[in-house]
This record gives C-alpha cells, structure tokens and sequence, in this order.
C-alpha cells in the first residue's frame, strides 16, 4: 500500500511540474534555461524517490506517520 502511495505521489508531481515547464518555459526564446529546468525535475524526481524510498523502508512508513500525525 505504501509502495503503491509514495509511487503515485512520485508520478503526480513530476507529471505535474513538467505540465508546469511545459506551459511557463518557452523553447524558441529560451532553450537553454528549460534545459536546465528538465535537468532539474529530473534530479528533483529522483531526490523525492529515494527519499521516499528510505522513508519506507528504514522509518514507519508514510501511511503510519499519517495516521501518528493526525492522531496526535
């Protein structure tokens, strides 16, 4: 269930964010600095994976701190 959470959360944002660049970032007038922005959703998908990945597998997971958080 986690697994299936923290994918669907990965895959939301950097659908979301390249809609973003998409829409913001134009290619004739600037193509080196979408360029850049690529790179960085890239890294930032990757960065937001393994994090969460971690957090998965070395911590309480992301539904248990939910539930701990709204609990609390």
């Amino acid at each position: 269930m986690d697994a299936i959470l923290c994918g669907a959360i990965v895959v939301h944002s950097h659908i979301g964010f390249q809609s973003v660049i998409i829409d913001y970032v134009p290619t004739k007038r600037m193509p080196k600095i979408r360029a850049l922005f690529w790179w960085g959703l890239r890294a930032g998908t990757l960065l937001v994976a393994v994090g969460l990945y971690e957090f998965e597998t070395n911590d309480v997971g992301v539904t248990e701190a939910i539930k701990k958080i709204w609990t609390a």
